[in-house]
C-alpha cells in the first residue's frame, strides 16, 4: 500500500508536469547548500518551479502522463525545472549557473512536447522566445503594407509635382 506522503508528491510532480511548456531534468551533483540556494532563487524569481524527487516517483508521474521518453533520464539524482510561461526560462538559467561551476549538468528537456537531450539546450536557448517570433510575424505581415504605403506615396508625389510643373508651365503662357 502506497504512503499518503508519496501518492501526494507522485500527484503534484504529474500535476506540475502536466502544466508545465518544459521540463528541464538536471544531475545535481556536487553543489553545495549556498550554490542550490542561490540557484533555486533565481529559478523562483522567473517563476520556475524547481523541485527534487525521488526517481521512482518522477517513473510513475511521467508514466502516467504517457512522457516515456523521459523515462531513461531518471537515473542518478535528478532534479526537475517546470516552466510553465516562457520554456526557454530554466534552460537559460541552468545554463547561465552552469558555465560559473560546471554544474547542474542539464540530462534532458521536454520542450513543448519534445524531447531534447541536455547537450541540444544551447540550440534551444538560440531560438527567439515567444514575443520575439510574435514581433517577427507582425512585422512580416506589416512589411508588404508599408511598401505599399511608400510606393503609393511616390506616386502621390510625383502626381503632385507633374501636376506643379504644369501649372507653373501654364503661368507662363
Amino acid at each position: 500500500m502506497p504512503r499518503p506522503e508519496k501518492v501526494a508528491v507522485v500527484k503534484a510532480t504529474k500535476e506540475a508536469a502536466e502544466k508545465a511548456t518544459s521540463i528541464v531534468l538536471a544531475d545535481f551533483t556536487g553543489l553545495n547548500v549556498e550554490q542550490d540556494t542561490e540557484l533555486r532563487r533565481k529559478l523562483r524569481e522567473k517563476s520556475i518551479d524547481y523541485r527534487v524527487v525521488k526517481n521512482r516517483l518522477a517513473y510513475i508521474s511521467f508514466k502516467e502522463l504517457g512522457y516515456d521518453d523521459l523515462l531513461t533520464y531518471l537515473e542518478g539524482p535528478t532534479s526537475f525545472a517546470f516552466s510553465y510561461d516562457d520554456p526557454g526560462a530554466p534552460i537559460r538559467l541552468l545554463l547561465d549557473f552552469s558555465r560559473k561551476i560546471e554544474k547542474p549538468k542539464i540530462k534532458a528537456i521536454w520542450f513543448e512536447g519534445q524531447l531534447f537531450l541536455g547537450s541540444e539546450a544551447q540550440k534551444i536557448v538560440d531560438l527567439p522566445s515567444r514575443p520575439q517570433l510574435i514581433c517577427m510575424f507582425i512585422g512580416g505581415l506589416n512589411a508588404p503594407l508599408i511598401h505599399l504605403v511608400g510606393g503609393l506615396k511616390g506616386m502621390l508625389t510625383k502626381l503632385v509635382s507633374t501636376l506643379d510643373a504644369i501649372q507653373k508651365m501654364k503661368e507662363k503662357e
